[in-house]
């Protein structure tokens, strides 16, 4: 085999190692919401269901901490569990109505048409799409958030503390 033809073998075959196999699950904006519904197993619930067991129970609980966290971009710790549960409130509250508007690599994600301050952004990195969660989730919401982790932790190490 000549010089030539193995240069274009080795390019191939790295090629082919390079190539990124994308998730289903987060091959569009949209399949990234339904694996974030799923991974409470609110999936198939409507909207109007949906809301009513927010209203009688006041949350969900995970069934897939794992796919949840891979919904995210931007998860990075225990300390993003608030933000991220304020986004899948905000998408599972609207469930029916979400409006999705993609431009040049980011999706935003409208649950109340009415109310376009409300979005979830999603990013998009080798085909796949991911939730932001910087931006989707308020400022002065996601300092609050991050402040009340903070004192539950500290209350946590505090009581451990004097055990």
């Amino acid at each position: 085999m000549g010089v030539l033809a193995r240069a274009a073998v080795l390019l191939l075959f790295v090629t082919a190692c390079d190539e990124h196999e994308v998730d289903a699950r987060f091959a569009t904006p949209e399949a990234t919401l339904q694996t974030l519904l799923a991974s409470y197993g609110v999936q198939h619930m409507s909207q109007d269901e949906i809301q009513e067991h927010m209203r009688a129970r006041g949350r969900f609980e995970l069934r897939d901490e794992q796919t949840f966290r891979a919904c995210f971009d931007d998860y990075s710790s225990a300390a993003d569990e608030g933000l991220a549960g304020f986004v899948f409130g905000t998408v599972a509250a609207g469930k029916d109505d979400l409006r999705v508007n993609h431009a040049q690599g980011k999706a935003h994600v409208f649950p109340d048409p009415d109310r376009r301050e409300r979005r979830v952004v999603l990013v998009e990195h080798d085909g796949e799409w991911k939730i932001s969660l910087r931006d989707s989730v308020p400022p002065a919401i996601r300092r609050s958030l991050r402040e009340e982790y903070q004192r539950l932790s500290d209350r946590v190490r505090r009581e451990g503390a004097t055990r």
